[in-house]
């Protein structure tokens, strides 16, 4: 039986608007602060984290938050929703993160 793979590339801007709008729903720590992803990593202490490095060069202000994969899988969803970009409710998505990008994986 035939499968698809689709792969859905976000630059860091793209990254961030869907980060943002997910963020503000909730409460604490998580939240973004205004400017732009600057880095990208996985975190060294758990594989189902991912560490977001922001910087706002006009206040000098710098930050560092976490998310699951599942939280940003969920916010690079919802931006795919809001722009049109049809995914497959069955599939089954992944997160997959590269240097200057977060590609998001859907199969079925």
């Amino acid at each position: 039986m035939p499968r698809e793979d689709r792969r859905v590339i976000f630059d860091m801007s793209e990254t961030y608007q869907a980060l943002y709008k997910l963020s503000t729903k909730q409460d604490g720590e998580g939240k973004l602060i205004a400017g732009a992803i600057v880095k990208i990593e996985e975190s060294a202490d758990d594989p189902n984290k991912i560490q977001f490095f922001l910087e706002n060069p006009q206040i000098n202000e710098k930050k560092t938050v976490t998310y699951t994969r599942d939280f940003v899988a969920a916010a690079l969803m919802m931006y795919c929703r809001g722009v049109g970009i049809p995914l497959a409710r069955k599939a089954s998505k992944s997160i997959i993160i590269e240097k200057d990008r977060v590609t998001l994986r859907s199969m079925v």
